[in-house]
């Protein structure tokens, strides 16, 4: 077997296209922006990869009459899904005015939203705008019955693909994995099954059927190798890195800082309290609560003893201070590791051990962190691996900083999680540029290196990124472990809209972060985190490969000797 074949695909992928292959094969948005842009370098990839947009969204309208308009393409793609796109173009409209349902939405009233859904598809029965509105409803919101339902109504021949891709998701989501089974093959006979064959690996890990789904992603990653999210997540399977858990080897410092969110951090301890701490110690600090925040950590330290240190500040001194803080503890400076935990969060009884797996496979990381998702509706993914990009058209070279523009140094992270729901496409390990600061842990000897988290970003907000830009420059980039899952509590409906004076933190903080990494720092780190993204991709291709779940991608000519 010719490995070295494998191992150079990525190479010859065109420079413009392979970062953001790099970044994942998910997301809609991303494979139709993806696709476009290897229209002339590579026409035949960009029809794979734009078939699989469409597959993503199917019901989606704008994507369809993008498609159309892009000339001949859909001539290249099964006659079923061609003459689907067009009945999606044909049949989706979007209303003139729907300022109440934007209202209703932005207040997340569901009981609302559904029934205004429902209303506008009895009056509007074959506009299919409100199709596509349902489903996003149904996925935002974790109601996928009410998905399946909408999907359950007569629709027409030319739109039974669309029907077929689409459902197929929400029966997994609704728990009926065999109906989702039985929706993915008839979706799969006009798509083809490397357009599903994540979301079929997930339907066969839910049948316990490791076997099967091992094979759909190796044979979605052999007919078309581009496909970055399904090669992470098969190498992962096949090594059982899914399931994997280690021990820590060394002292833990679990350290949490809090101010005036009593119900959510009792529930946060509640969590800790129920998992596998062993021998871990855990660092409180109350940030100048006026709550009843005291009177939880009191009934609290009764249940956790001295391995719980409390630390109470008369004000509030802000995330990046409290974090500062508790580093600096002498009892954390002497820990191997030092973990920080949002007081929202609920962890799983063996978080601690998947972080340790982490930790083994890739022992150098700046930082470790995991998938975390909402607590309300866990099939929205709240944060994965974040990888550093530039916006459309602000791509290369230009001015370092200019403070004259609300964005002195436009970039931000990759996004392709808030394009799908939690399908299992992000249950993978690999490097990137940041993890969020709801859980991530550090070697504490880095940590102290790296110097505090920024005053400048104070009271909160991307204290935890520019960390991790920082580790970034000095090569140590952080650690995604997509095995482990943290749920994050937040206020739902009217109250978890933030008020302008929060908004405006934020985009002030955001603001300061550019600022203090200019536009020469943030390409070299998005230089060395492509090379980093690609050599670890080729390193599990060629694991793969050698051990045959993988066969070699020259023609037969070029392989004989």
């Amino acid at each position: 077997m010719e490995v070295s074949a494998i191992e150079n695909y990525w190479d010859g992928i065109d420079c413009s296209v392979r970062p953001k292959l790099l970044l994942g094969s998910v997301g809609g948005k991303h494979l139709l922006e993806t696709g476009i842009r290897c229209l002339e370098s590579d026409p035949q990839l960009a029809v794979e990869i734009l078939l699989a947009a469409y597959a993503a969204n199917p019901f989606d309208g704008n994507t369809a009459q993008q498609l159309l308009n892009i000339e001949t393409l859909v001539s290249f793609f099964p006659m079923s899904v061609a003459r689907c796109i067009s009945a999606v173009a044909e049949n989706w409209a979007r209303p003139d005015n729907i300022s109440y349902f934007l209202r209703i939405t932005s207040k997340r009233d569901n009981r609302k939203i559904s029934s205004y859904i429902l209303s506008c598809i009895e009056k509007e029965p074959h506009n299919l705008f409100w199709i596509q509105q349902g489903l996003i409803y149904a996925g935002a919101s974790s109601d996928f019955d009410f998905g399946v339902k909408l999907l359950s109504a007569e629709f027409s021949s030319e739109l039974k693909p669309a029907v077929n891709a689409a459902k197929s998701f929400f029966l997994f989501m609704s728990g009926d994995n065999v109906q989702s089974f039985k929706s993915l093959r008839s979706a799969s006979e006009s798509f083809g099954i490397e357009n599903f064959a994540n979301l079929a690996a997930s339907v066969a890990l839910a049948l316990d059927d490791r076997e099967s789904a091992v094979s759909l992603l190796s044979g979605s990653v052999q007919v078309q190798p581009w496909r970055s999210s399904e090669t992470l997540r098969l190498h992962d399977l096949v090594r059982g890195l899914d399931v994997q858990k280690v021990q820590l080897a060394g002292s833990v410092a679990i350290l949490l800082y809090s101010f005036n969110k009593f119900e959510e951090l009792d529930a946060t301890l509640g969590s800790l309290h129920r998992s596998e701490l062993n021998d871990s110690k855990i660092f409180m600090l109350d940030n100048g609560s006026s709550d009843s925040t005291a009177e939880v950590l009191d009934r609290w330290q009764q249940e956790f003893g001295d391995r719980m240190v409390r630390i109470d500040l008369p004000v509030n001194v802000g995330a990046a201070a409290a974090r500062n803080w508790l580093m600096n503890e002498p009892e954390v400076k002497e820990c191997d590791f030092a973990v920080y935990l949002d007081d929202d969060v609920e962890v799983q009884p063996d978080w601690l051990m998947y972080l340790g797996s982490a930790v083994q496979e890739y022992p150098d990381a700046g930082v470790w962190g995991c998938k975390v998702v909402d607590y309300i509706s866990p099939a929205v993914m709240q944060s994965v691996d974040l990888h550093l990009i530039q916006p459309p058209g602000e791509e290369g070279a230009g001015p370092e900083v200019d403070l004259t523009r609300i964005a002195p140094n436009p970039f931000k992270v990759s996004d392709l999680h808030h394009q799908v729901l939690d399908g299992g496409y992000f249950d993978y390990m690999r490097p990137c540029a940041s993890v969020t600061g709801c859980c991530h842990m550090f070697r504490t000897e880095k940590l102290l290196d790296n110097g505090g988290f920024s005053l400048f970003l104070s009271p909160s907000q991307y204290d935890d990124m520019e960390h991790d830009l920082r580790s970034c420059l000095k090569g140590e980039f952080a650690v995604y472990q997509g095995h482990l899952r943290i749920l994050h509590r937040k206020n739902t409906g009217a109250a978890s809209r933030v008020s302008v004076m929060q908004e405006g933190n934020a985009l002030g903080n955001k603001y300061k972060m550019q600022a203090m990494h200019p536009r020469s720092e943030i390409l070299g780190i998005m230089a060395d985190e492509e090379r980093l993204l690609q050599r670890d991709l080729e390193k599990k291709i060629k694991y793969l490969a050698e051990n045959g779940f993988l066969e070699s991608l020259l023609p037969e000519s070029d392989t004989e000797e």
